[in-house]
């Protein structure tokens, strides 16, 4: 066995690290959804996937938004969210029998999944956490996930990146989400200077029928300048809790 291999068979048996773990109580914002204590949870890097049907009435809607005055145009962002489906618009559905074909298509959304991870948190003491994590890569071997370099600092509920600290709320979703309903923490950061604004996030939830958990990441940086992107990156992961089925389907799917 390589140290690759030695590795991700040591994120597969937390006992490993758990000889490793600190006494102190584990912080409430984050314990109910990860192990803080040196285990792992196993869990897929995941994305939505819509239906035929679904993309076909999207196109349609945004052929009308793109028609639309500038000022109505971001009166609709401004009420939209990420991977939420559309609230009912006039503007963009004269015939509202229109969305309601446009909401069940939605509803036949389902979750790819398109890698296995490990994700846990150690305690380093002084209340603060370090990420234990892995997934293997094209030639055999495992590397950490990119929320590796992140510490939690439990004293003050913040997450801390290379960019600086993100800090925290509540977080609630309805079944209009793309990940079904579900409740949890967020983090986020956002830094501006003359050159670019960035913007980092770290989101910890359970869905609200029990059977996942989920762990949401991204990193935006664009220029001040021209407005364009620079860097995206971010990923979901789903971790299942109780059956199989959630790997397939939006929690509180049927």
């Amino acid at each position: 066995m390589n140290l690759s291999h030695a590795i991700f068979a040591m994120l597969a048996a937390p006992a490993v690290f758990c000889a490793a773990a600190h006494a102190e109580s584990a912080p409430e914002a984050i314990a109910g959804y990860l192990p803080c204590d040196g285990n792992t949870m196993q869990g897929s890097v995941i994305r939505p996937v819509r239906d035929a049907s679904f993309v076909e009435l999207h196109r349609a809607a945004i052929q009308r938004f793109v028609q639309l005055p500038k000022e109505k145009q971001e009166a609709i962002n401004a009420k939209g969210a990420p991977d939420r489906l559309m609230d009912y618009d006039a503007d963009l559905w004269p015939d509202k029998a229109e969305y309601e074909k446009y909401a069940e298509a939605w509803k036949k959304t389902r979750l790819a999944m398109l890698a296995d991870v490990r994700v846990g948190l150690k305690s380093d003491g002084n209340n603060i956490y370090s990420v234990l994590s892995g997934t293997r890569i094209a030639n055999g071997g495992t590397m950490p996930l990119t929320i590796g370099s992140l510490r939690y600092d439990a004293g003050k509920n913040v997450w801390v990146s290379n960019n600086g600290e993100l800090t925290g709320t509540a977080f609630s979703a309805d079944e209009k989400f793309d990940y079904g309903p579900q409740t949890g923490n967020e983090w986020k950061m956002e830094k501006k200077d003359s050159l670019s604004t960035l913007n980092e996030m770290l989101r910890l939830t359970k869905s609200t029928d029990g059977k996942a958990v989920f762990l949401f990441y991204s990193l935006v940086e664009r220029s001040a300048i021209s407005g364009s992107v620079i860097a995206n990156h971010g990923y979901t992961i789903i971790f299942p809790i109780t059956t199989a089925s959630a790997r397939t389907s939006r929690p509180g799917q049927k």
